[in-house]
């Protein structure tokens, strides 16, 4: 079955990385800006701007670093980088709790610094979009294709265990 495409699914996050704010104060030239002294897993910490109002000292968040080009499009060419929100990394909004979509994204305090964020967003693998024709029927599922990588790879077939527990007393 041949491979119509691949789709990274961490496009864009290739200088996205964790951080961990160490210090924040109000820049005293703005009324709305706070300075952030970033941890970014580097020898030195980096300061990065930000007008959110939901970070506080501790806060570990994802940080586009010089040079990323976010997926909503965002070039970072300025400056030491940006903090970044769900809807800049465009991180499915469905699954995110409403404090989640709003302001900066911020990661569990047990998270690495340093780290590319994709792998600790799960964004890490590829999605591959297949070309089936009509005579590969047992491909046109989920199933069938898992049973085709695996003959492909030499790999054994893995799936789901399916249970089922019947009430007889539910109709």
């Amino acid at each position: 079955v041949p491979v119509e495409n691949v789709v990274r699914a961490d496009a864009g996050l290739d200088k996205v990385v964790t951080g961990s704010i160490e210090t924040l104060e109000p820049n005293p030239d703005s009324d709305h800006l706070l300075v952030c002294r970033m941890n970014v897993g580097e020898k030195d910490l980096i300061t990065v701007q930000t007008g959110a109002d939901n970070v506080q000292e501790g806060d570990i968040v994802p940080v586009a670093l010089v040079g990323a080009h976010l997926p909503n499009g965002l070039k970072i060419s300025k400056g030491n980088g940006m903090l970044c929100s769900a809807a800049e990394l465009k991180l499915d909004e469905s699954k995110l709790t409403e404090k989640e979509k709003q302001g900066i994204y911020i990661l569990p305090s047990d998270t690495p610094v340093g780290v590319p964020a994709s792998e600790v967003l799960g964004l890490d693998g590829v999605v591959l979009e297949f070309e089936l024709t009509a005579n590969r029927a047992d491909c046109f599922s989920v199933l069938g294709l898992v049973r085709e990588a695996a003959v492909l790879t030499g790999e054994e077939a893995k799936f789901p265990e399916i249970r089922v527990e019947e009430d007889a007393s539910v109709k």
